[in-house]
């Protein structure tokens, strides 16, 4: 009796361990917040567009994050207040000022000089070719990890990435090749890139002491702050004149910044960032659907093609044992 039941308890550990599938369905909450937060997330070049017809890059940056950061905030004082009134015990934070404040602040730099230049872009080229660029993030976020923190990645995930990537890059290829005279807006979506691969990283390595609407808390207030002198030597008009472009503003912090970045980095504590980054070529696939229906830019077979090579080199990558954490 003894031997069958180490038999069966040998063969649920080896099914636990050894079947990164079952470990990723185990945790299936999580990965529908990922998705989640990637349609919320797919929507902002559209609203981001939207809000430039009134208002400025700059304006439309500042704007999200500073209305993301009250949302934030009076979010946090709500919890602070909930706890002080019940027996529960918020979680404990752990902030070394020495050395998570610099990390704070990388982000913030990060996630501005990104929203910055990829909100440029969007009104220098189409949607279509920013995102493209945009997609290059996972390989940029993997290369980061791998020289600063030394984290390996399977050939699988890594051959999901490539796949996956190839399918992104097939998007909007058309557009590329159509268009000329855009090649500022192109440089600067793929610097994006760079800066979000960062952004990723810092979430990160932030979210081992710190919960995700904290983080956010900062990361918006810090990018409040920065993006403010960018604006004041920039700009004229800081907010919209119209009710309909106050209407888009503040879709665009409440679903992009606050529900889609918020819950990036709730999820980031579950899943490396190089699999997020990839999961978020999703946003390619969503916003050229988007951009079909709303700014009539068209959807080839070869598009269609493109979208279900991307969901199966993610399919190689979710069952891969880089995508989740130990």
């Amino acid at each position: 009796m003894k031997n069958k039941l180490e038999v069966l308890q040998q063969g649920r550990d080896q099914i636990e361990t050894g079947n990164p599938t079952v470990n990723w369905l185990r945790n299936y909450t999580v990965f529908a917040v990922l998705f989640i937060s990637i349609l919320a997330l797919s929507s902002t070049a559209i609203l981001i567009r939207l809000s430039e017809e009134e208002i400025s890059p700059n304006a439309t940056v500042f704007d999200r994050v500073a209305i993301a950061t009250l949302v934030f905030g009076l979010g946090n004082l709500i919890n602070a207040k909930r706890y002080r009134l019940s027996d529960e015990k918020p979680a404990k934070q752990q902030l070394e000022l020495s050395h998570d404040f610099w990390l704070l602040l990388g982000m913030a730099l990060f996630y501005i000089g990104n929203q910055v230049l990829w909100a440029w872009s969007l009104s220098q080229t189409t949607v279509a070719i920013s995102t493209l660029l945009l997609n290059l993030t996972p390989i940029f976020t993997c290369l980061f990890a791998w020289a600063a923190w030394s984290q390996q990645f399977d050939n699988k995930f890594l051959l999901g990435m490539i796949i996956a990537i190839g399918g992104a890059g097939a998007i909007g290829v058309d557009d590329l090749q159509i268009s000329t005279g855009k090649l500022e807006g192109d440089i600067a979506a793929f610097i994006a890139a760079i800066f979000n691969a960062g952004y990723l990283l810092t979430i990160e390595k932030l979210r081992t002491k710190l919960t995700s609407t904290n983080i956010m808390l900062w990361c918006c207030g810090l990018g409040t702050l920065l993006s403010l002198p960018i604006f004041l030597f920039s700009e004229d008009q800081l907010w919209p004149d119209s009710v309909r472009g106050w209407a888009f503003v503040i879709s665009l912090a409440i679903v992009g910044q606050v529900l889609g970045q918020g819950l990036l980095a709730y999820s980031l504590k579950k899943f490396s960032s190089g699999f997020v980054a990839l999961m978020l070529l999703l946003e390619s696939v969503f916003a050229a659907i988007a951009a079909w229906g709303i700014f009539g830019e068209s959807l080839s077979l070869f598009d269609w093609v493109a979208f279900f090579t991307i969901l199966f080199g993610m399919y190689l990558a979710v069952s891969s044992k880089s995508a989740m954490k130990e």
